[in-house]
Order: C-alpha cells, then structure tokens, then sequence
C-alpha cells in the first residue's frame, strides 16, 4: 500500500468517533498506560483539541514512521489537518477493536473505513512517564468482508485479565522460535483456532504450514508484547528482496494458540526498514 504524506495515524482515525469515557473526572497522572492512549485517541485525534497535546505528547515524541513528521509539532500538524475535515459523523461506531498493554507498550488494532477503502491497522505507542514517547504502526488495504463470518479484524476482543501473560507469551516464543529454525511448532496450534488473515485463510493452510512453506520469507522478531490471553508480535520480513512491516495479534488458550491477526505493509521505496523500528 502506498503511504502518502498524509500522517498514517490521521489516514486511521479520520472516522474516529469517542472511544468511549476515558474515566470522568479521572486526573490525567492516574490514568494507566492503556487509559491514557485510548484518551489521546478520543479527546485529541477523534474530538481533533489539539490545544490538550502537551498533556499527552513529549516534545520530542519519535515517529518511527518515516513519511510523518518527527516530534510533537508532527502531531500537532495532523490534527490541524484533521480540523479541515467533516467531524466523525454522530454515533459513528469507534474503529479501534481491542487494545493490548504490557508495562510502557500498548498496541491498538483498528478496523478502518476511509474513502471506499477498508483498512486494518496495528498502533504501537510506547510512553514514558505516562506521556506518549514513540509511536510505531502497520497499514494493509483489505478487501471487502461484508457478510463473511470471519474477517480480518473481528472475533475475540476482551482480554482474559486471569490469564498468565507470560504463559501467553511463551507459546508464541516456542511457535516462533520452530518457525524461524524452519520446523514444524508442534501441538502449538489448536486444531480448530480460528485464522483471520485473508492471506493465510486463501491458501487453505494453518498459520504454521503457511508460514513454513514461504520459502522466501526471511523473518526479524522486534519485540513480543502480551497482555493476559493476547499477545503482539512486531517483526519485520523480505520476500523476494522486498522488506515488508509484519504485525501480528495471537490469543493463546490453554497453551495452544486459539486465534490469529495479523497486518503486513510493504516499506515505502526509498526507505530503509530498520528506520520503521
């Protein structure tokens, strides 16, 4: 997908309506890490104040996309430019369906209507002292799903919080760790998990065989993040000397993984991959 100098982040949340209260009345230092970007999301990017962003952005925030502008005056430009739109229409249902934390990480995954196009998108946004640092994201077209029961962004959206996060996150790292020392995960996989990647449901395969038998595909893990039941892989991959942006969401359940998301984008031209992380 080609990235325009449009910030990606305005492309996501032009249609962005209130996420929901981000706690009445709840002073902005008492807000977890979680609270605090679904409140950027809502009060700045989707009620477009922009005179808020020193209470939620650092001067020097790091944008990790390189087409956007670097710092707090990047986001300020986005919202302005917001500000030359129609607002998000009344009740507009919010894009974003679940929201991932772990420690100063937090990842959102939006479902996105913009322009006749329909979007998936993964945010990743690290803070620091309760303040937005860095920001991270993954952007891929999709084709329309209407009336599929399965699509690219539906299914599971609660975290089960009672869930071991760690136990989580060594299921993924043992899936990950056969697939990069190209093996078969074994019993890693639930025989009925559900795949909601139209690129892996296309082929008829399970996530692992589809993985395994791309034999161009030479994969990076980054970073491996997990809440309760989910957990976040950002990594990177090239496919025939194309470097693309890989992010993935797992729920594991009972020590297998139960269901599968994921967003790929290719690195614009004349970017260098590891400037994306």
């Amino acid at each position: 997908m080609k990235i325009t100098n449009l910030p990606a982040m305005g492309i996501c949340c032009i249609i962005l309506c209130a996420f929901g209260p981000a706690k009445a009345n709840t002073p902005m230092d008492t807000l977890t890490n979680k609270q605090k970007v679904l409140s950027f999301y809502k009060l700045i990017v989707g009620q477009r104040k922009a005179e808020l962003i020193p209470e939620f952005v650092l001067e020097n925030y790091k944008q990790h996309n390189p087409t956007v502008p670097q710092g707090r005056a990047g986001i300020t430009g986005m919202i302005n430019y917001l500000k030359t739109l129609p607002p998000p229409p009344e009740g507009a249902k919010s894009p974003i369906v679940r929201a991932i934390q772990e420690g100063n990480m937090v990842v959102t995954h939006l479902d996105v209507q913009f322009m006749g196009k329909r979007m998936v998108v993964i945010d990743l946004f690290e803070l620091e002292n309760g303040m937005l640092a860095g920001h991270w994201d993954a952007i891929q077209e999709i084709p329309d799903q209407t009336g599929l029961t399965i699509t690219a962004s539906n299914g599971t959206a609660e975290i089960d919080t009672a869930a071991s996060a760690e136990n989580s996150k060594q299921v993924v790292n043992a899936f990950y760790q056969a697939i990069l020392d190209k093996k078969m995960p074994v019993g890693l996989l639930k025989v009925n998990y559900t795949e909601h990647d139209p690129a892996v449901i296309s082929t008829g395969k399970a996530l692992d065989e589809y993985l395994l038998t791309d034999h161009n595909r030479e994969m990076k893990i980054h970073r491996v993040i997990a809440e309760g039941d989910f957990v976040v892989v950002q990594s990177q991959f090239k496919r025939g000397g194309k470097g693309f942006v890989f992010y993935q969401i797992f729920r594991a359940e009972a020590g297998k993984i139960a269901e599968h998301w994921s967003v790929e984008q290719a690195v614009p031209e004349g970017v260098e991959a590891a400037d994306m992380f």
